[in-house]
């Protein structure tokens, strides 16, 4: 079977393909924001937490934001594209409180990546060359755990959804956002248990420097820098010397 088969298979039954390409990208949508949500929270464990925040760091922590960024655009559009088949052919899925409790994870999960990309990556941004919660109050500490708590639930929650059909039309969607809250709050609270482990028995560390970075600062060690005196000088012999200088003189 060639390429030209392929697409015949497609042609003959658009509704077929339609769903097909629309669950790809769904997969794909899902993949990139479920690795880079989990990134970012093991990165933030990691590097961030007793390891001072590089601009190698920074740069990754920032480039797998926007991963989940580009995933999460994917995810609204399949969303909304498998909505559209569903009022088309089957209205009856539009029924479904799964869909309702899916819908209301990803208003949550695009409200929460606003507030990493407006206030938690300036912040982490304005760190770099200390840990990430130096000089930061308790409140503003749990408000990001509690943000990256939100991301990596929201992100796993969908995709525990979509692998469990059983619970098509038999569970509510205000119990499965009941248990979707109530896992919120248990990592956010096994998150801030975690960093306060890390923070009171395991010592700072630096983060790995780059091979530039690390080439300047043994090049710094490295050069001596002459020392200058600075301190009065002593001219008390002064009128002495040049006594002694007109007499070899004369």
């Amino acid at each position: 079977m060639d390429f030209t088969d392929v697409l015949s298979q497609f042609l003959s039954d658009p509704k077929t393909g339609y769903r097909t390409g629309l669950r790809f990208f769904h997969f794909i949508g899902l993949a990139m924001g479920l690795g880079g949500a989990t990134l970012l929270d093991l990165m933030l464990l990691r590097f961030f937490v007793r390891g001072r925040i590089t601009e190698d760091t920074y740069g990754v922590f920032a480039f797998a934001s926007r991963i989940v960024d580009i995933g999460l655009r994917l995810l609204w559009i399949t969303g909304l594209g498998f909505l559209f088949l569903y009022a088309l052919t089957q209205p009856e899925l539009l029924t479904n409180p799964k869909v309702h409790a899916k819908l209301a994870i990803v208003a949550i999960l695009t409200v929460n990546g606003f507030f990493i990309h407006q206030i938690i990556l300036p912040s982490v941004r304005r760190q770099i060359g200390r840990t990430l919660f130096n000089g930061v109050g308790a409140t503003r500490r749990a408000i990001f755990v509690t943000s990256g708590a939100i991301s990596v639930v929201s992100w796993y929650m969908p995709v525990a959804l979509g692998a469990f059909p059983q619970l098509n039309f038999h569970v509510s969607s205000t119990t499965l956002l009941t248990g979707y809250f109530a896992l919120i709050v248990v990592v956010a609270l096994a998150m801030q248990a975690l960093i306060y482990l890390l923070h009171r028995f395991v010592p700072e560390f630096d983060t790995p420097l780059s091979q530039a970075a690390a080439q300047v600062q043994q090049f710094r060690r490295t050069v001596v820098i002459p020392s200058v005196d600075t301190g009065p000088r002593d001219l008390g012999g002064a009128p002495a010397r040049a006594r002694a200088l007109r007499q070899s003189g004369g």
